[in-house]
């Protein structure tokens, strides 16, 4: 009973470690990102902690408001679920849906760490 036990708290301990980064992606803090869009430019403020993108709030924007509602609901959460701005468009908002990943993206090389720029 004891060398399963301590089979299951060592490898449950491998497992944690190997989950962690090891080194800080970004630098904390909030960044600002900016790019073209259909009707003006959009301005974004990405939130970062050391490993993550926590919040995405949608600062400026001209789109139009049909279309962009479900991009900006959409697109942000995605994003932060995948750490990424390799994320699937709006269908039917694709334009509207790149314009905001291109602002995330201007905001994220803002806040990456040298070491880390190729991400």
């Amino acid at each position: 009973m004891k060398i399963k036990l301590t089979i299951i708290l060592g490898l449950s301990t491998i497992f944690f470690l190997a989950c962690t980064p090891s080194d800080p992606i970004y630098a904390p803090g909030v960044y600002t990102g900016v790019a073209e869009g259909y009707h003006s430019h959009m301005v974004v403020e990405v939130t970062t902690d050391e490993y993550v993108i926590t919040e995405i709030e949608i600062v400026e924007e001209d789109e139009t408001p049909i279309l962009a509602e479900i991009v900006y609901d959409e697109i942000p959460k995605a994003v932060m679920k995948r750490g990424s701005t390799d994320v699937d468009v709006v269908a039917g908002a694709t334009y509207t849906s790149e314009t905001l990943l291109h602002a995330i993206e201007d905001s994220l090389e803002k806040a990456r760490l040298p070491q880390n720029e190729e991400r």
